[in-house]
């Protein structure tokens, strides 16, 4: 019974050492969290003083920091997702006024970072990159890569059937805002001589708004410069061509080499033709388009490569020509010529 008694005795004692001991844990964490508390609260003070002073770059440096070591905090809610937000547009346009474009980039792909498929961040920044930089005189094409971004993301989400914040969807102009984002990717694949492809986006502008009187000019310059570079690579082959006497070149079974310089020129006049007449289709749409508008001063060369070009796939005629601008002026989607090239703005 005394041995009992003595265990006990020791139990009791030991139990005893053990509860101050998790007195004392609990106290050291009730410390810990009253100074994570007093340090919040000391973190969200600076900020509120930077604010209130209306140093909104150190605010916003302040705003970050809490955020990034109080994520959970009391107030991470408000700044996170109201006071950060707001003040990236405040800033946003500040560097749009100031033309800085760096900064705006910067402050847009914060925000994106956040919201990937922001409508309205989106399409403001490639109206700041596209105006300030790719449309300035010299252009700049410094930013080219995150301007092709921007609109290519915007067009897809415009697509989707996404519209502006605050926009009234009966309101937007949904064509004309996507042959803007189509022209500013043409203008840089243009730059990058990756002429297919600014066609292309040429002829996407032009079909979403077919009265803007740039698609269809530029649709037909580029249709122009590879007229030319097909009428180059024809006289090249048919040189090779009249070489040949004419009994070999008129002979019913040429020789293999023979009916390759054949080939080579015959496909060589078809390439000739065709962009001849999508110059054409281009140009009468440009043409009626312009016929009223005096900011076009070099309509009156385009009409003379214009007619040129008619006269040369209407065996020297001009029949028909004027009809074909009329339409083009009356109706610009109706456009008929021996091609159907789509339309195209600078």
């Amino acid at each position: 019974m005394k041995r009992l008694i003595t265990v006990m005795a020791a139990l009791t004692f030991s139990l005893a050492l053990f509860m101050p001991l998790a007195s004392a844990k609990t106290t050291a964490r009730e410390s810990v969290a009253q100074d994570q508390k007093e340090a919040e609260a000391a973190a969200y003070k600076l900020w509120y003083e930077a604010n209130s002073a209306k140093d909104y770059p150190k605010a916003m440096e302040l705003a970050k920091a809490y955020l990034e070591k109080f994520p959970a905090g009391q107030n991470a809610g408000y700044l996170k997702d109201k006071w950060i937000p707001q003040m990236q547009g405040y800033f946003f346009k500040q560097a749009a006024d100031a033309k800085n474009v760096p900064e705006v980039i910067k402050i847009g792909k914060e925000v994106l970072a956040r919201d990937p498929d922001n409508l309205d961040y989106l399409s403001a920044l490639v109206v700041q990159i596209r105006s300030n930089e790719l449309f300035s005189t010299p252009p700049n094409f410094a930013h080219a890569a995150e301007a092709t971004d921007f609109a290519q993301h915007t067009i897809r989400l415009i697509e989707a059937g996404k519209t502006p914040s605050g926009s009234d969807p009966n309101v937007f102009k949904k064509n004309v805002t996507l042959a803007y984002m189509h022209q500013t990717l043409a203008v840089i694949y243009d730059h990058e001589k990756s002429v297919d492809k600014a066609l292309a986006e040429y002829e996407k502008a032009g079909a979403l708004e077919p009265t803007n009187p740039a698609y269809s000019f530029h649709c037909g310059r580029i249709h122009n410069d590879k007229y030319a570079t097909a009428a180059t690579k024809y006289e090249a082959a048919q040189k090779k061509v009249d070489a040949i006497p004419d009994a070999d070149r008129n002979a019913t079974d040429p020789k293999p080499d023979v009916k390759a310089a054949l080939d080579e020129s015959k496909a060589a006049l078809a390439d000739v033709n065709a962009q001849a007449d999508a110059v054409i289709t281009c140009w009468a749409r440009f043409l009626g388009l312009t016929v009223d508008d005096k900011k076009w001063d070099i309509r009156p060369r385009i009409q003379q490569a214009f007619t040129e070009l008619y006269k040369f796939r209407h065996n020297g005629s001009t029949d028909g020509m004027e009809k074909l601008i009329d339409q083009n002026r009356a109706s610009p989607t109706s456009s008929t010529s021996n091609t159907a090239s789509a339309a195209t703005k600078p």
